[in-house]
């Protein structure tokens, strides 16, 4: 693993040198910094070749078209497989020298086949509404997939729009509902296997090739109906179609079916807590015929996912995430002790995926300096070696210091976080602070590589990324500390660790500023109710207004389950963290940013509190997206934003630079 660079960043930091200068190193900007984008790494059945996508940039920054590379392990030489202009995606080995891929070349999605031997991809089967990569079996000869599958009625609704006699009422169904489909290579035959106004995704095969298992909710028949729980199952089905048969009965949601080699078994992760907003899931296995499931990791205190079982069934191996870390465990399918596999702490690893054999790991992992490299591992966590780096040319540029901090809450929790200081940082000196907070509420910062961090550090800036109550990464009474109170303890929280970081030294507490996203977004205009610390503040894709979030908003029950009910059960809750409800409190100039076809965050939460705001003459900005949703995708709108955020909090914190800036911009327009 790549120590160096970590033991460098160190000594510079500890002796008071300006890490770059004496190397001549670029500085991390958005338009020197655009990085590739790797991924889907299976490793062939004899384990010497590695098979992945990769997607460059254009002289534009622009992602390029997805293809397939070949990297072998011994020669170490790359080779890259394919080339349409349709690009391809998810390769899977057929053989150690045949690879199967999707890929929608000629007009929708295809599976195509290509030997490493050179030579055209031939065409394996096609069904241009499927909706994901697919599944093969382990005879080869079957592929598991999904795609909307009409209604019954829906051919009656086409004929009404036809007519332009299309009023309807609110609550009508979906027309369409996720349904799972299996290719049979022998039968050149496509067969729908699951049926009902239902959707149903997660599907695996059994080791003969019999049955399929998969997830379904059927609780309601949308999931932004209010009235539909959160309480999905595992069920199994023929793969030739049949009668489908429920297998798990927790009250939360169950995903993720996984058979053990022998097929007598099911794993999957699950929960308890029906209903629930911060969602914390367990490993479970389930006998395939039925019966009493166990829960393999009950006493284990994080959230756990991505269950894969050894060769010989004896091991189950599942992925959880630790603080502001990730780590691969083991537990035998009859429980007991639980052991970590991986014991290095300098990374975060995760994708992981195991031989054929059983014998070898292929998985990426990151740190705090470095961005995903690739690694491969025996079995057992021995022998770690990096064998990629896709993104070797980091050493190029200046990165700065990162640090995880620990301050104490609102009450008796730690909150963790992890602190960027500028480039070039001297101690003994402060610097402007940005508070950054992050969307879910139930998500996490953890100590993997961090551009937009660096891009801030390297303006000047030291970066503050906090975890509060409610965040994902800890036990379930954390990440559920947030109950009704979504503006209250974990304010507190953020808050706390913001007077720890002036505390240090380090933040200048006259130069402060807070951004953030999605629930983010919501916290940014919360914060700015709740004080006047900040000297700007930059929201997008805020919530404004829970109550009429509820009804716009394509996932009601997480308020449903967040707040306590809905908004007439728990109306005191809704209005008291609504940020509208304390627009007059308002004083830090903010500017607000959002997508104009968000569905997840409607754009109407960011215009009441841009009306409202004008109205009360705070100095505020809306910064409206055509066609994006609920980020910010198209190269640019990106470029734009990032300028505009940088103007806003330059404007308040570097008021010269910005006067220079404009002044700039004001000569170039003359021009």
């Amino acid at each position: 693993m790549k120590k160096t660079l970590f033991v460098i960043l160190v000594i510079a930091f500890a002796v008071s040198t300006t890490f770059g200068q004496e190397t001549g190193k670029k500085k991390i900007t958005r338009d020197t910094f655009k990085l590739p984008s790797w991924g889907s790494y299976r490793l062939s059945p004899d384990n010497t070749k590695i098979a992945f996508t990769k997607r460059d940039r254009d002289d534009k920054g622009e992602l390029t078209t997805s293809h397939i590379f070949i990297y072998e392990l011994t020669t170490r030489k790359m080779m890259h497989l394919t080339n349409s202009e349709r690009g391809e995606t998810a390769p899977r080995w057929l053989s150690n020298d045949r690879l199967m891929f999707p890929s929608d070349r000629g007009g929708g999605t295809k599976w195509w086949v290509i030997s490493l031997s050179g030579g055209e991809a031939m065409l394996f089967f096609e069904d241009t509404e499927a909706r994901n990569s697919g599944t093969l079996s382990e005879d080869l000869k079957k592929v598991l997939y999904t795609k909307r599958t009409e209604r019954p009625d829906k051919k009656e609704w086409d004929e009404k729009v036809e007519k332009k006699d299309d009023a309807y009422y609110t609550d009508l169904p979906p027309t369409t509902f996720t349904h799972l489909w299996v290719y049979n290579s022998d039968k050149k035959e496509h067969k729908q296997i699951t049926t009902g106004n239902f959707d149903n995704s997660g599907g695996a095969w059994s080791p003969d090739g019999r049955w399929v298992a998969f997830t379904s909710n059927r609780t309601g028949t949308r999931t932004n109906d209010p009235n539909t729980s959160n309480d999905s199952n595992i069920w199994v089905v023929p793969s030739d179609s049949g009668a489908q048969r429920q297998l798990t009965t927790n009250p939360g949601p169950d995903r993720g079916p996984v058979f053990s080699p022998d097929g007598g078994f099911i794993a999957y992760t699950g929960s308890i807590h029906e209903n629930s907003s911060a969602d914390q899931t367990d490993i479970w296995v389930i006998p395939f015929e039925g019966g009493k499931a166990l829960n393999l990791t009950k006493d284990f205190d994080y959230s756990t996912s991505s269950p894969q079982w050894s060769p010989d069934g004896k091991t189950i191996y599942f992925t959880a995430s630790k603080g502001v870390s990730s780590h691969l465990y083991k537990v035998s399918p009859s429980g007991g002790y639980i052991t970590m596999v991986f014991t290095d702490n300098e990374y975060v690893y995760s994708r992981f995926t195991m031989s054929e054999d059983g014998t070898k790991w292929v998985f990426t992992g990151s740190s705090l300096y470095e961005t995903d490299e690739v690694f491969m591992a025996n079995i057992d966590g021995s022998n770690i070696r990096n064998i990629l780096s896709p993104n070797n040319h980091l050493g190029e540029f200046e990165i700065a210091e990162s640090e995880v901090l620990t301050w104490k809450g609102a009450d008796y929790w730690d909150i963790d976080g992890i602190l960027t200081y500028p480039l070039n940082y001297e101690p003994g000196k402060k610097y402007p602070l940005i508070l950054q907070i992050h969307g879910g509420p139930h998500s996490r910062y953890s100590k993997t590589f961090n551009s937009s961090s660096q891009i801030w550090a390297a303006r000047g800036y030291a970066v503050l990324r906090s975890n509060p109550r409610g965040s994902s990464g800890r036990t379930f009474e954390f990440s559920n500390g947030n109950y009704m109170d979504w503006g209250g303890k974990d304010y507190i929280d953020i808050m706390k660790g913001v007077d720890h970081v002036i505390d240090m030294g380090v933040a200048d507490p006259d130069k402060m500023v807070v951004m953030g996203g999605s629930y983010g977004g919501f916290m940014t205009f919360w914060v700015v109710t709740q004080t006047d610390r900040f000297k700007a503040a930059i929201g997008h894709a805020g919530i404004s207004d829970w109550f009429s979030f509820f009804g716009q908003t394509d996932i009601p029950n997480l308020l449903k389950f967040g707040f306590g009910g809905m908004p007439y059960q728990t109306k005191e809750t809704y209005e008291k963290y609504s940020p509208i409800e304390y627009v007059e409190n308002v004083t830090t100039p903010l500017l607000i940013t959002h997508g104009e076809s968000d569905r997840r965050v409607p754009i109407s939460q960011a215009e009441q509190y841009f009306v409202s705001l004008r109205k009360l003459g705070t100095d505020v900005k809306f910064l409206r997206f055509p066609r994006e949703g609920h980020g910010i995708r198209e190269e640019a709108h990106t470029a734009f934003l990032e300028e505009e955020q940088v103007k806003w909090f330059e404007k308040y914190i570097f008021p010269e630079k910005y006067a220079e800036r404009m002044k700039k911009e004001a000569d170039i327009k003359k021009e």
